[in-house]
């Protein structure tokens, strides 16, 4: 099974209550205790962070770069001694976005002016989709955003950070501050995830989420493109998809249904701070589901909690077929440890078990790879039989004989004829399928003197393969022979 550690809103900073050291004891802990629980859970080989990777800053603090340095630097070494903890120091297969949290509202303030009393723009332009301008409650005030270079330094301080944390990495397809979604590779290349910013348009006035659409549909053109072709789309982005009325800090959820309708299978978010584990699905016209997840806050303070939720964390094991998912959540609920979760949605169980259909875009590039693949491995066959290299041959057989079109078949008759592997011939000639087929199948079992058994074959399947009668005559007479002189 593959098993990712799925964390967010971890709200690094200096004065946290709960240290790099303290908060990694517990991780380290509880991996001790789910690897010894029935059932055992898989320890992770890969990472994803959802968001919020600093606790961030007021407007208005002084020295901003400095105090956003000192946050990402507890947040580099955390993650950093996890990636050693956990994956044995390859950050590659980290996977981490920004939330919230990491947009720098001093920034994006600072390239805004106070729209003047009179100039007021009208509501439908004031907050259609990528508006210019913001409103402030605090003051009853529209603000526009008149220098956008400056705001588009609103995630500078993430970024850095990023460059930071995988300089030298290697094994990451595309990681780009001037992008709105990145994309890695995980578990050998099985597993392919965009991570999207979700916080396009979100700033000191403006708290929704947004993935721009055009990110979407760039990341499945790529990952589509990919020469060895994932198996599973997994999407990556901070903010919650849904929320309950006078809010407007959640992702809008069409934004989902855009990735489930270009394939992507399972999706991981945080922001709300508490976990949620669903399908969501969309007709076109077929159902086409997708496993949406999300994780509680890591590292969020009492007053950051939603009422009754803790501090949480998720796994997600995956079936080796990558089409199914059981998804663990961990919380702390007694002195800083944690422990499998009760969920009352499912009956107090502590997972969560999701299911997904395969697209039909990644299964056709699977078989034409599988037919392409098994077309490259029978033209080797039949370049070592024409050789006479009889054992390389056989080296590259498959062991599952009616899986075989008639071709290799024929192949794997002669390579084992070849060894005199009669028990080989056997197995790849039954059931026959041809006359040939059925020829080497006698005259196999004749070598290994079970005359019995052929006689039995012969009169099975010589009608089926529609064996010349003269044919069939020669056979018997051969095994007359071999059993009168053994």
């Amino acid at each position: 099974m593959y098993s990712v550690l799925h964390l967010s809103d971890l709200h690094r900073a200096p004065d946290d209550n709960l240290s790099n050291q303290e908060l990694l004891s517990s991780l380290r802990a509880d991996k001790h205790r789910y690897e010894a629980e029935d059932p055992a859970i898989t320890v992770p080989k890969a990472i994803v962070v959802s968001g919020d990777i600093i606790q961030g800053l007021d407007l208005g603090t002084t020295d901003v770069s400095a105090e956003l340095r000192r946050q990402y630097d507890v947040a580099e070494d955390f993650l950093a001694r996890l990636a050693d903890e956990f994956l044995d120091g390859d950050r590659s297969q980290i996977v981490v976005v920004p939330g919230n949290h990491d947009v720098d509202w001093n920034t994006s303030r600072a390239a805004m002016t106070e729209v003047p009393a009179g100039s007021e723009p009208k509501p439908k332009d004031a907050f259609k989709e990528d508006s210019n301008y913001r409103w402030d409650w605090k003051t009853r005030k529209f603000f526009q955003i008149h220098d956008h270079f400056h705001y588009a330094k609103k995630l500078d301080a993430y970024w850095d950070f990023i460059e930071r944390f995988y300089k030298n990495v290697s094994g990451i397809p595309k990681l780009d501050r001037n992008s709105d979604y990145g994309l890695f590779s995980l578990f050998g290349g099985r597993v392919g995830v965009a991570a999207f910013n979700s916080c396009h348009g979100n700033d000191c006035f403006a708290v929704h989420g947004a993935i721009k659409r055009t990110a979407i549909s760039e990341s499945h053109l790529l990952m589509g493109e990919a020469p060895h072709c994932f198996e599973l789309w997994i999407a990556v982005w901070h903010h919650n998809i849904e929320g309950p009325p006078y809010r407007t800090d959640y992702m809008d959820v069409n934004l989902v249904r855009n990735m489930i309708g270009r394939g992507f299978r399972v999706g991981m978010y945080g922001h709300q701070h508490k976990n949620q584990l669903e399908p969501r699905d969309i007709k076109l016209p077929d159902k086409e589901t997708m496993a949406v997840v999300g994780a509680g806050s890591l590292c969020a303070g009492a007053k950051e909690l939603p009422t009754g939720s803790y501090r949480q964390y998720n796994i997600l094991e995956f079936g080796d077929d990558l089409e199914n998912v059981r998804v663990h959540v961990r919380q702390m609920e007694v002195a800083q440890l944690f422990s499998k979760a009760h969920l009352s949605s499912v009956g107090g169980k502590s997972y969560v078990e999701l299911a997904w259909d395969q697209p039909a875009e990644i299964k056709a590039k699977l078989q034409a790879r599988q037919q392409s693949a098994i077309a490259f491995r029978v033209k080797q066959i039949e370049a070592h039989v024409k050789s006479k290299e009889f054992s390389k041959a056989f080296a590259l057989l498959s062991p599952n004989a009616q899986s075989m079109d008639a071709y290799e078949r024929t192949l794997a008759i002669q390579a084992s004829e070849g060894l005199s592997n009669w028990k080989a011939v056997i197995l790849y000639a039954v059931p026959p399928r041809t006359i040939s087929d059925l020829v080497a199948a006698v005259n196999a079992h004749s070598r290994i003197k079970n005359t019995a058994a052929a006689r039995v074959l012969l009169s099975e399947y010589a009608l089926a393969v529609e064996m010349p009668d003269s044919t069939k005559r020669d056979l018997i007479q051969m095994l007359n022979v071999k059993e009168k002189h053994g």
